[in-house]
């Protein structure tokens, strides 16, 4: 046993001595796991940390600049969509009347009751009018076209005539003979009144001699008697002489005038007016030219001349129709004919939004077979041409008025925003856009049902252009609404930040930044992991070496 046990001990010492070999291997690889493992739960730990740090800084620092320019791009979108809701507006004296503003309080009455209707626009019948050449001739001009407006006196075309020619010429011609014969007339009464002027003074002067004698008792009586008549007979010669000859000049001189002016009454028939034939005279120069002339003021529906073409009385050339007054011409249904009575007032409205007001000047007898409607007819004065032959209008018949009253406002005092509407209320310089409920708009009148009271001054005219002038100069305005004063201050402070954009911008490239150094720490921290590794060079010389 003494002998087992020394061997079986040193048996044993070096069986520990190889598992201590075989273990060192297995124990140095298990401390390198470890080191790795602790060295990757440090690195994660550290990433983690790292995300969990940067990503809320990264939140907390774009979140309430993106978020608070979200609300003030909500804030300022809201205010972008209000940009036409009126606003008060300051204006002086000055401004209004560039403005072209009238102001006055609300008509307290009852509103007119109308009929409305649709209409065509017609030329009135009395008011058309054919242009024919009054003589033959050749057109050697032609200066309108359809379509154009002419005035009364206005040349249209010019023609060449032969007859205009001739009888100018003819009136020339008597002229000539005429003012010749009183010139004959004048020289030979003439020289007998000088004759016989002679022959009283000769007989005047053996009068006043006979007369002398006489007195000195020299000679007879009967010589002086003798002289007397002498002398009597020869003053009656003188002026039966003198009045012959006025009377003969003027039998001519008045045949001097009807020849005239029958010639210009036939000259004017046919075109050439008096002082073109007073010119005539005047120059001893015959003219051709006939002018065609508008008869009256109007437009040119219809144009059938051209040039070099030979033209006579019985071809028609032009056609014009006196725009104003103008017709305008309405259906009725049948129930509506006991409202609509001779010379009430009609309301005209055009497709281009311009009102005119006439007359119903008749009502028809007949109704229509097809629409069962009945002609009316509205007579409307038309001095500026809106409206023209074939145009459709609205008509709105004044047939009455309602009983009750209310306040009544032209259209003009009334602005729009979206649903709502708005009158301009003054109040010194300032005029503040007050919110009122409308009812009925008849015949450019508006009802006002709520909003507005006896003694306001309101705009009647010239609203819109106050509408205008808040929207190009905000500034100007006065809002006594805080709320609207707080966003306004509100938006000059989101204003004051900067733009969005360019945060934004700077904030994606912080953001990239910080990934970026996340990025480096982890492959920092993954070299220094690989570095610490046994490699696999290592790990199989360690187990040899074992």
């Amino acid at each position: 046993m003494t002998q087992i046990n020394p061997q079986l001990k040193c048996l044993s010492q070096n069986s520990k001595r190889i598992l201590s070999l075989i273990q060192f291997p297995i124990s140095n690889s298990r401390a390198a796991l470890e080191t790795t493992l602790q060295l990757q739960r440090r690195s994660l730990l550290l990433i983690t940390a790292l995300v969990f740090v940067v990503a809320p800084l990264f939140f907390l620092i774009t979140t309430p600049g993106v978020f608070a320019h979200e609300g003030e791009n909500e804030a300022f979108a809201a205010k972008d969509r209000d940009v036409d809701k009126p606003e008060t507006v300051k204006a002086n004296e000055q401004g209004q009347r560039a403005l072209g503003l009238e102001v006055g309080p609300p008509k307290f009455s009852a509103l007119k009751e109308i009929l409305s209707a649709t209409g065509e626009v017609k030329a009135a019948e009395t008011q058309s009018f054919d242009v024919n050449p009054p003589v033959s001739g050749v057109v050697q001009t032609v200066s309108a076209k359809q379509g154009d407006t002419v005035k009364k006196g206005q040349v249209l075309a010019l023609v060449h005539s032969i007859e205009v020619a001739t009888t100018l010429t003819k009136l020339l011609n008597d002229r000539t003979k005429i003012q010749g014969d009183i010139t004959r007339v004048k020289t030979e009464i003439g020289s007998d009144i000088t004759l016989q002027t002679s022959q009283v003074q000769l007989a005047k002067t053996s009068y006043d001699r006979e007369a002398e004698l006489f007195k000195e008792g020299i000679s007879a009586q009967k010589a002086l008697q003798e002289a007397k008549a002498n002398y009597d007979s020869a003053q009656v010669k003188l002026k039966t002489l003198q009045q012959r000859l006025k009377q003969e000049v003027a039998l001519l001189q008045s045949q001097l005038k009807m020849t005239i002016d029958s010639a210009e009454d036939q000259l004017e028939i046919m075109g050439i007016s008096k002082a073109e034939v007073d010119e005539s005279l005047k120059s001893n120069h015959v003219t051709a030219d006939l002018p065609i002339v508008a008869p009256v003021n109007g437009a040119v529906t219809q144009r059938d001349i051209t040039l070099g073409e030979r033209v006579d009385p019985s071809k028609k050339v032009f056609s014009i129709v006196n725009l104003n007054p103008i017709w305008v011409m309405v259906d009725i249904y049948q129930e509506q004919i006991p409202s609509v009575k001779q010379g009430q007032t009609v309301l005209i409205t055009t497709p281009s939004k311009e009102t005119l007001r006439g007359k119903i000047s008749s009502v028809g007898t007949v109704i229509d077979d097809a629409t069962k409607t009945l002609h009316v007819r509205i007579v409307v004065d038309n001095p500026a041409g809106v409206l023209r032959p074939g145009m459709f209008v609205t008509a709105q018949i004044v047939i009455g008025s309602r009983e009750n009253e209310t306040f009544i406002v032209p259209d003009s005092a009334v602005v729009k925003d979206g649903k709502e509407s708005f009158v301009y209320i003054k109040k010194g310089n300032s005029f503040k856009p007050v919110a009122v409920k409308v009812g009925l708009i008849v015949a450019g009148e508006v009802e006002i049902l709520e909003g507005v009271k006896l003694q306001d001054q309101i705009v009647l005219k010239g609203a819109q252009q106050l509408k205008a002038e808040a929207i190009l100069k905000p500034g100007e305005s006065d809002d006594d609404d805080t709320e609207t004063g707080d966003h306004a201050d509100h938006g000059a402070d989101a204003a004051a930040k900067g733009n969005t954009k360019a945060q934004l911008a700077m904030f994606f490239a912080m953001g990239v930044v910080a990934a970026f150094i996340v990025f480096a720490i982890w492959g920092y921290v993954s070299n220094r992991v690989k570095k610490q590794q046994p490699t696999k060079a290592e790990t199989t010389k360690a187990e040899d070496d074992k």
